[in-house]
This record gives structure tokens, sequence and C-alpha cells, in this order.
């Protein structure tokens, strides 16, 4: 299946065939600054806001690849299981599976109502295109999770998925062009 044909059904996999050489797109402004975010919430040790933020992230990533930004269950376990693994500077770290990541959101109440059918992530979306709103931040520093300290491993989720977004837009979305196309869509919402 190449990429440029990315029709799949619920439960098939976001990971691409083939790996993309160089991607043809810089990196999306509106989704660095949400991880800018993130990673700001999790330096500044808010976690309550941090981590809804971060367990969004899966369903952001599945909507985005979908030509109606449609997202559900399976496509968020799909999702994290192609992209969310132990960081490489730290294996020593365990990150979550799949189906502990889609608990953690349903505890923390990210769009329930993708639980039963698939749908719009609206919130997610929704705080995500907000960040094309903010003026341009000043580079922040990418957060290591010595300075964050230890919240229950809620940091080290936060950690393993912003550093499962950075990899799937720079390895496959950023070449996307449903990705590129949604993100662009999110940008002239009002």
């Amino acid at each position: 299946m190449s990429i440029e044909s990315h029709q799949r059904s619920e439960g098939q996999s976001v990971l691409p065939s083939a790996p993309r050489s160089r991607p043809r797109h810089g990196s999306s402004r509106m989704l660095e600054s949400y991880l800018g975010d993130i990673e700001y919430l999790l330096r500044e040790r808010l976690w309550a806001e941090a981590v809804p933020l971060a367990l969004a992230l899966p369903h952001i990533g599945a909507a985005l690849a979908h030509s109606d930004l449609v997202s559900s269950r399976e496509r968020y376990l799909g999702w994290c299981n192609d992209w969310v693994r132990p960081l490489q500077d730290d294996t020593s770290l365990s990150v979550p599976g799949p189906e502990e990541l889609y608990r953690m959101a349903e505890e923390q109440r990210v769009e329930p109502q993708l639980a039963a059918c698939a749908g719009v992530p609206v919130s997610a979306l929704r705080q995500l295109r907000l960040r094309r709103l903010s003026r341009a931040a000043p580079p922040r520093r990418r957060v290591p999770l010595t300075e964050v300290g230890d919240a229950n491993g809620e940091p080290e989720v936060c950690a393993a998925l912003l550093d499962a977004v950075r990899r799937w837009y720079g390895d496959w979305a950023a070449g996307d062009p449903t990705v590129q196309n949604n993100l662009a869509r999110l940008a002239v919402l009002r």
C-alpha cells in the first residue's frame, strides 16, 4: 500500500510500508505550538493540564491522517501501536501499551464520545486549531524527564507521546497530502 493511496479502514496501520526519504515540508507551526504548550506545562509541573493534552495526541494524529478528520478507539489504538515506543535516548523508561494509553485517555475524559463509534475528535482538534492563532512563541527547549520529576508516570507518558508525534510528523505526516490538507483546513476554519 503506498502512502499516497492512504485509504485505510478502521483497524489498519498508520505506518507506511516503506520509509520516506526527507519530508517535503517543514514542521507544522500549529502542531509544534501544541507540543510546546505541553512541554511548558510539564516543566511547570501542571500535570492536570498537560496529561489530557498529551493523551489527545493519538486522536489528533489519527484524525489528521483521515480525509474526514475521523478518529475512533480503533484508530487511536492503531496510531499508538505504530508510533508510541520508548524514547531512543532513555530505554530504561517503560511506555504503556496502546490499551493502557486509551484507558488513561478515558479516565481523563479525552474525547469520550469516540469510545462507542467513530467521529471527529472536536475538542482535541479545537485545541490544536487554537494554536494557529497564537503568536509564534520563541523556541522552547525540550523537557528532559529528569527536570519534571515523577507524578505517577505521567511525565513519561507525555514524553513518549510527544516523541511519537514528532516522529510521526517527521517520518510520515509531513509528506502526506491528507495530513497537510487537513492541517491547512484547520488553519482556515473560523
